[in-house]
């Protein structure tokens, strides 16, 4: 009989209310779950059939090897006490037992009362080829009623987005974009309320001050990050430009693109909008086209 510490003794033992048991890879906590339905199931005072558990884990292996280890120990315990009629009716149920994948649980689950939510009983699990293609296929269906959409406010709505994340040549980029919200929105346990939470995060009033938005502070602090990380790297272009052998036609244009850098740094300290300007307005320089040359005489040299 294994040697149980007293936590692990209160795991298999503790009755009556709620437990959590947390523990690392490897700490026993397969063996304990054991332990503790085996307890349950030659309780003498208390005893309980297998098939009243609902036991689930993560893989079909795991649920195999947990379903092994406890008709070894019913067997065990059958030997130690070959008159249990108990124990008998266990190994004849533990076939029958809830003992799989939280996945398989869910699927007999609804396979089981497919009935009440009208569905076909013989379904099964699309693979991951089925689902894409059943996904791209729902949203150009959406698309084309968005597209064809008769109320013409809820058209513009859907336009606007269109306009502001696709590019000139097709809308490729939005069915992208809506396809990774609705991914990530799925791993919430309410995708539909978390949605809803971040269209009014996102709902901005024209009267609001730019400091009252949590996420521009965050948006506005990242672009700062970027753009002192753009200025480090021309100034360190400016100094291989100023070396005896450097590059120095390109002085000019790094020049041009540290000063607009600056110019957005210093800008988006006083308001978006201002940094955003100056990005719009201007670009990065057109670097002449000699590098080849340069390169090519430090390489000689």
């Amino acid at each position: 009989m294994p040697q149980w510490t007293k936590e692990q003794e209160d795991a298999i033992y503790q009755s009556g209310k709620n437990i959590l048991v947390a523990a690392a890879a490897g700490s026993g906590k397969t063996a304990v779950l054991v332990e503790r339905i085996i307890q349950k199931l030659i309780n003498k005072d208390l005893p309980i059939d297998i098939d009243t558990l609902l036991v689930v884990t993560f893989t079909n292996a795991a649920a195999q090897e947990m379903r092994n280890r406890v008709g070894e120990a019913l067997e065990e315990a059958l030997a130690n006490d070959p008159t249990s009629n108990h124990l008998k009716k266990q190994i004849s149920l533990l076939q029958n037992a809830s003992i799989s994948t939280l996945h398989a649980f869910c699927m007999d689950l609804v396979r089981k009362y497919a009935y009440q939510i009208d569905i076909d009983p013989s379904f099964r699990i699309a693979d991951s080829i089925e689902a894409d293609l059943i996904r791209q296929d729902v949203l150009e269906q959406l698309f084309e009623e968005w597209y064809g959409e008769e109320n013409e406010e809820e058209q513009a709505l859907f336009f606007s987005v269109v306009d502001r994340f696709s590019n000139d040549r097709n809308d490729l980029e939005v069915e992208s974009l809506i396809l990774k919200m609705y991914e990530f929105s799925i791993q919430h346990p309410n995708p539909d309320y978390w949605l809803e939470q971040m269209a009014t995060i996102y709902q901005v009033d024209r009267d609001m001050e730019e400091d009252d938005i949590p996420w521009l502070r965050l948006l506005k602090k990242e672009v700062v990050e970027q753009l002192e990380v753009m200025d480090k790297l021309i100034e360190q272009a400016l100094n291989v430009t100023r070396e005896s052998d450097g590059p120095y036609h390109y002085a000019e244009a790094l020049d041009v693109d540290k000063e607009m850098i600056q110019q957005a740094k210093g800008a988006i300290l006083i308001s978006w909008e201002e940094a955003r300007a100056i990005l719009l307005a201007q670009s990065l320089k057109h670097y002449p086209a000699k590098r080849w040359n340069v390169l090519k005489i430090r390489k000689n040299k």
